[in-house]
């Protein structure tokens, strides 16, 4: 996975004065994002010709900690500024599974230390992990290990089942919610990303969860669904207020230009959901799922990175990134 290269951080004196070093301690997670796109940000202001993110602590990566270095990267080449990133091969697997080993020049050790390096930490999170994004009804965030009971309890609703058919709680229900690869799932994935919606007047109790899996961060191509689980949730409108929020969320932290959704059928209320949320069809995969006992066509809907724009704009949603606001 890795290059050959070395980063320049140079042997000369002006070489030091010029490299930057941006040291990150921990896993390159959500939690980790923020910090570090602050720290290139002030490298780049400060007019440094190197920078080189040093990433040899983090074990496992998180799609969004991915695409903030693929953001990263992007910034130093608009700056001209010559950028590498050293890792170990412990993060090959993520960096594989999201498809972007060509998009981040990794090498294999700083040639020389650099005068100036930043340290960069992910926060202590609270017991209760705070809201990613907000509407004046609901928040997002990304669920605890003591919550992914929830999913397992989400997974026995058959109806859910029937109407969603989320590959999501079919792996809960049948190997369980705190098994390995369903934990990294929903709590560290570099191809997906899962949020409960929380309504901000009972704090605590989520009525369901959004998603954006299959995602391809060099692409910028993903896939949503939503599960709200109460009647309520389906009457006040948080499935789809939670799906807007979240492609929000998609354009400024991931990048995302296009994201694909499909509803069955006869599930006429997901259709007009996504119908209500700018998703435009796009075809029908005939007679592709069965529910009892018929066959049924699977529609297919979509929504480009322009419309996402219109929509986020008449929600007046503020921006969510890590950067200035464009």
């Amino acid at each position: 996975m890795m290059s050959q290269e070395t980063a320049e951080g140079a042997g000369t004196e002006e070489g030091r004065r010029a490299a930057r070093v941006v040291r990150a301690h921990g896993d390159l997670t959500v939690a980790m994002a923020p910090g570090l796109c602050r720290a290139i940000a002030a490298a780049l202001a400060d007019g440094a010709s190197v920078v080189t993110v040093d990433l040899r602590d983090a074990k496992t990566a998180d799609v969004v900690g991915l695409a903030a270095l693929l953001q990263c990267t992007a910034a130093a080449e608009r700056a001209e500024t010559r950028f590498a990133v050293v890792a170990e091969d412990s993060l090959r697997d993520a960096v594989l599974a999201a498809r972007v080993v060509d998009e981040i020049p990794f090498v294999t050790a700083v040639e020389a230390p650099a005068r100036h390096v930043a340290d960069v930490e992910a926060p202590r999170l609270p017991e209760e992990a705070p809201l990613l994004a907000r509407t004046a009804r609901i928040g997002l965030r990304r669920p605890t290990r003591d919550e992914l009971a929830l999913f397992g309890r989400w997974a026995e609703d058959r109806c859910l089942e029937e109407m969603v058919g989320s590959e999501l709680p079919y792996q809960c229900r049948h190997l369980g919610p705190y098994h390995a690869s369903v934990v990294r799932e929903i709590l560290g994935s570099p191809t997906s990303l899962t949020l409960l919606v929380e309504p901000l007047a009972t704090p605590g109790h989520p009525v369901g969860f959004v998603r954006l899996y299959g995602i391809q961060l060099g692409a910028g191509i993903a896939f949503l669904e939503t599960v709200v689980t109460t009647g309520e949730s389906l009457r006040r409108g948080w499935g789809v207020e939670a799906s807007r929020l979240l492609l929000a969320y998609g354009l400024d932290v991931l990048g995302l230009s296009r994201v694909e959704a499909k509803a069955y059928s006869y599930n006429v209320l997901s259709a007009n959901a996504l119908k209500r949320n700018g998703f435009q069809p796009e075809g029908v995969l005939r007679a592709a799922h069965r529910y009892q006992g018929q066959r049924w066509d699977i529609l297919v809907f979509s929504i480009l990175a322009e419309e996402m724009w219109r929509q986020r704009t008449r929600e007046r949603y503020p921006y969510l990134g890590f950067w200035t606001a464009p």
